[in-house]
């Protein structure tokens, strides 16, 4: 049995604990282009942060503490023992029975799921928030939250210590032993060599989220639109960004394609070095992103909303 859980890519953990709530107000005007995304809601007025697409199945998780798996629109609860604590972060890899995942709570565990295993639930020895979960592999694990790091070597998670940032730390991408973590006011920290070290990011907002296709093409993601791209040599702030609203989600999917989501249903994608709006249609705010391909990439936030894009 799997000891403490993991979670998905993607990110999208919010700067405070209590999210934010929507304004009613729409980014996709009637000027703008037709919605590219179809609407696979799920029936739940829960808070869905984390999303995972298998290819042949996609697991969401989210506020109260709930999970589901779904294909094609048809949604089933999965029996998952968090004590009703809100669900931060999902990461997953493989498929069917081969499927992994980890979800991070904000009651400070980690919940894992196995194939026909079902989900298995263990604590940190803390009882602090976490925010983000994601790593390379079920044996290469790391979670993070309010000045708290920890990693999974697929036997026990352990407490990591980091600088004293003074921030949350939102989200983490893990690439082998190599780990990027990133929160509020710019914060951002980088794990090698089985430690963790200060990086600037030259921003000072809340930076939401972070993914990347390899520890030499990382992607951030945050508040005002903001983007930071790493390829090993420091964060570099991306222009021509096609909006101002606030990130909180960024999948990559492979190098030189990322796609990013947040407030008010915005999700934008990059490919051919250039920057695109993806018109969602929703004012949903938009909290997790994620694909089973470059080309077929789910996301999910508030009111239970769930949105497919498949070019």
């Amino acid at each position: 049995m799997l000891s403490v859980l993991l979670a998905f890519s993607a990110c999208t953990t919010a700067t405070d604990t209590a999210q934010p709530a929507d304004t009613g107000d729409t980014a996709d005007t009637a000027e703008d282009t037709t919605p590219v995304w179809d609407q696979l809601r799920i029936e739940s007025s829960s808070t869905i942060n984390g999303i995972y697409a298998s290819g042949s199945g996609v697991y969401a998780v989210g506020t109260g503490g709930f999970a589901w798996n779904g294909s094609g629109g048809d949604w089933s609860f999965m029996d998952i023992d968090v004590d009703g604590a809100d669900i931060t972060d999902l990461w997953g890899q493989g498929k069917d029975d081969d499927a992994v995942l980890a979800a991070s709570t904000e009651g400070g565990t980690v919940a894992q799921y196995s194939g026909t295993g079902g989900w298995a639930t263990g604590t940190m020895g803390d009882t602090s928030a976490l925010k983000g979960v994601g790593g390379s592999d079920a044996s290469s694990l790391f979670a993070v939250g309010w000045g708290r790091a920890w990693s999974y070597d697929g036997g026990a998670w352990v407490y990591e210590a980091i600088p004293e940032t003074g921030n949350k730390l939102n989200d983490v991408y893990g690439a082998g032993e190599k780990a990027f973590a990133v929160g509020d006011d710019g914060a951002s920290l980088i794990r090698q060599g089985g430690a963790w070290s200060k990086e600037e990011t030259g921003v000072d907002v809340g930076l939401h989220a972070v993914d990347g296709s390899g520890p030499s093409d990382v992607w951030a993601v945050g508040e005002s639109g903001t983007v930071l791209h790493n390829t090993g040599e420091g964060w570099k702030l991306e222009e021509d960004i096609p909006t101002t609203e606030t990130l909180w989600a960024v999948f990559v999917p492979e190098e030189g394609v990322v796609y990013a989501v947040g407030s008010n249903g915005v999700a934008i994608r990059k490919t051919d070095g250039e920057w695109k709006r993806l018109y969602s249609g929703v004012d949903n705010i938009l909290y997790a992103v994620h694909g089973a391909t470059a080309t077929n990439v789910w996301a999910s936030g508030n009111r239970g909303m769930v949105l497919q894009f498949k070019e």
